[in-house]
Parts: structure tokens; C-alpha cells; sequence
């Protein structure tokens, strides 16, 4: 497995994955911001599983690099390049702020990812658009396109919407999270261009997947963020529009702004009760996770990928000085949350993923995109 930096001059990175995809939408984000050539490549069954033969995963986006290897999931994807393509960097170099960064980061992938999943699936008008344009990506199978509808309709929606804890007892509390989450934006915009300040860091690109190819896009949401939230509107075209030449004059912020706190507190308040009543659940070998967040109950399938999510969130903590954790701590303003950072990783830790990057045709047997065998 080769450590070394990817090839610029034999090539561009390939990733693939769609252009209505929310993580998707994230890496590209972050590309671009770079000035890291790569080429957009949709996905089909077959592309796919040529993917999961070298990465393990069948999920997108997948990065298959100049030199053949091979990068998944776009945390440590960004982690990575940022290594390898430190300049214009987009992690703070004060630590505290770095890992307020990446616990909203982490937040944002994967909180947000419900309401997103709702407003594009539950909306009648959305889920038609949507369906038709993922149909696009079998056309190597040789059915109608209305079944081809069919079937992402109904995967997506029961998949990712009706298994995944969205019910009429919750759907409101879904709902409040993408209001809530434009609120915290709007006052945080208003006084600065980025989350965390005047450059962008991963907070934002995490929060970009849900807002750009999801809240920006779908008809649903996009109404709702143009009327009430056109701060949120215009960062998001200013997030894509970003090239290295803007980042590299822009300070990194060196403190946590109290303009965070909305945003910190739904991840104290909501997210980080989720990630510890997740984690119990796979330690006690439990298929699914019943929680109470936001007034309502929840119950969806027990997320392995959401385990490591936690330790890994744990081990960046454990990393910091006593004083940094201690500003941690300040800034999250809240005791319980930060024990469950504070805990030590499950026994039943899933294995951590490949080293990144990866080497080409492994030849493993696939996982889903939250760590279930296929």
C-alpha cells in the first residue's frame, strides 16, 4: 500500500458517485476549494461493484486517484488530503477549534442526514424528480424507466426514510432540525462569511452535503431556505464557488465563537444522546436503537459506522491537553455530552476502515454505506 502522494501530472481523480448525491456534493465542495483536478464519473451497478471489489464499501462517492488507489468516505478522505495537499488547508491549527470543527462536521454528516432524506423522499413532487434522475444511472439495465423509478422510490424512501425513524409521531422533530440548524445560520452569517469564521473549515463542508445537493436543491427545502434563510442561500453558492486563490489571504479562526453555541447545543442536546444510545445498542448486539430527542421517540437499525463516528470523536479528544479539553468542555456547555465524548471505546468498537489510501483490487467482501454486511 503506497503512503505517497498522488500523482498530479498522470491524471485527474475520478470520483465516483452522482450529481444529486449529498456526499458527493461534499467532496466535490472540497476539490474544487483546493484546486485538485478530478472528474465526476456517475455511477452504475457495474461501476459500482468494481469500486467495492478495492474499497470493501458499496456506497458513493468513491475516489479512485491518479495512481490507482483508492479513497472512501469523505472525513477521512478530507483528513487525508489534507495531509498529502496542505495548502490551502481548510483544518484549524488551534486544536480546540479543530475539534469543534470536526464534531460539527460529524454532526452534519450524519444528523442532518435524515431531514434531508425526508424532504426529498416523503414530498410527492421531490421524490418523482429525484427518482427519475437516479432511473438515469441503471441504464445498463435493460427495464422500463418506470420501474427503474419504482424501484428508487421505494428504496429510498423505506430505506432511508421510513426504516430510519421518520414516522408522523417524529416528522415534525425531523423537520425542526433543518429550521432549527437555517436559524443557527442565518445569525452566524450575518456576522461572518464562514461557520467558524472568515475561512472555511470542515464544519462546512459538512454541512454543505445536506445543504447543497439536498436543502438548496430539492423543491421542498429550497423553498423553505430561499424565504426565510437567504444567508444560508447565498453561503451555499459561495461554498461551491470557491477556488485555492480565495482560502489562501483568508485567517483561520484560533477560537470558538459564542455564535456557535445554537449549533453546538443540537449536537449536545439531540446528537451526541443519539450517538451514545447507538453505540449501547451495538455493544448489546441489538438490530435496532430506540432514543428520546427533540420531545419524540425514535427507533431505527443500529449503526456500526455511527460507532466508530463516536470513537473516533473520543480519541481526537483524549489527543488534547488538559487545559484544551477543559475549553472543550466550556464550549459545549454541557456536562453529559461531553462525559459520552469522554468515554472509553466500546469493546465491540467496529474495525476501524483501511488505511487510506487504499490499494487497488483488494477483492473484499462488500459492506454497506453504514458498515452492514451485504
Amino acid at each position: 500500500m503506497t503512503t505517497s502522494k498522488p500523482a498530479r501530472d498522470a491524471g485527474v481523480h475520478v470520483v465516483h458517485g452522482t450529481d444529486c448525491s449529498y456526499y458527493t456534493g461534499k467532496i466535490e465542495a472540497y476539490l474544487r476549494a483546493k484546486g485538485i483536478a478530478y472528474r465526476l464519473e456517475p455511477f452504475t451497478p457495474t461501476s459500482l461493484r468494481r469500486c467495492a471489489r478495492s474499497t470493501g464499501v458499496l456506497q458513493v462517492p468513491q475516489i479512485e486517484c491518479p495512481d490507482g488507489s483508492w479513497l472512501i468516505d469523505t472525513t477521512p478522505t478530507i483528513a487525508y488530503l489534507e495531509s498529502v495537499e496542505p495548502r490551502p488547508t481548510v483544518t484549524p491549527a488551534d486544536p480546540v477549534v479543530r475539534f469543534i470543527s470536526l464534531l460539527l462536521e460529524d454532526y452534519a454528516d450524519e444528523w442532518l442526514w435524515r431531514p434531508a432524506m425526508h424532504y426529498r423522499w416523503s414530498y410527492r413532487p421531490t421524490a418523482r424528480l429525484m427518482s427519475t434522475w437516479l432511473a438515469e444511472h441503471l441504464h445498463e439495465i435493460p427495464v422500463p424507466l418506470f420501474l427503474k423509478r419504482r424501484y428508487f422510490y421505494r428504496r429510498q424512501l423505506g430505506t432511508f426514510v421510513k426504516r430510519d425513524g421518520v414516522t408522523d409521531a417524529t416528522k415534525a422533530a425531523v423537520e425542526a432540525s433543518y429550521h432549527d440548524t437555517l436559524t443557527a445560520f442565518e445569525s452566524i452569517l450575518a456576522e461572518q462569511p464562514f461557520l467558524l469564521g472568515a475561512r472555511p473549515t470542515q464544519a462546512d463542508f459538512g454541512f454543505f452535503a445536506s445543504m447543497f445537493r439536498h436543502f438548496f436543491s430539492d423543491p421542498a427545502p429550497a423553498r423553505i431556505m430561499r424565504a426565510t434563510a437567504p444567508r444560508s442561500h447565498e453561503w451555499v453558492a459561495r461554498m461551491w464557488n470557491l477556488r485555492p486563490e480565495a482560502l489562501a489571504d483568508a485567517p483561520m479562526p484560533d477560537e470558538v465563537s459564542p455564535l456557535l453555541a445554537p449549533l453546538l447545543a443540537d449536537v449536545t442536546k439531540i446528537y451526541m444522546p443519539y450517538l451514545a444510545a447507538n453505540a449501547r445498542a451495538h455493544e448489546s448486539g441489538d438490530k435496532t436503537v430506540t432514543y428520546s430527542v427533540q420531545g419524540v421517540t425514535f427507533t431505527e437499525p443500529t449503526k456500526p459506522y455511527r460507532v466508530w463516528c463516536l470513537g473516533e470523536l473520543g480519541r481526537a479528544l483524549m489527543k488534547l491537553t488538559d487545559e484544551e479539553r477543559s475549553k472543550v468542555a466550556a464550549a459545549l456547555g454541557d456536562d453529559e455530552a461531553f462525559e459520552i465524548l469522554s468515554r472509553p471505546p466500546s469493546a465491540s468498537m467496529p474495525a476501524p476502515p483501511p488505511q487510506l489510501p487504499i490499494a487497488a483490487d483488494r477483492r473484499v467482501k462488500p459492506l454497506d454505506s453504514w458498515w452492514r454486511a451485504r
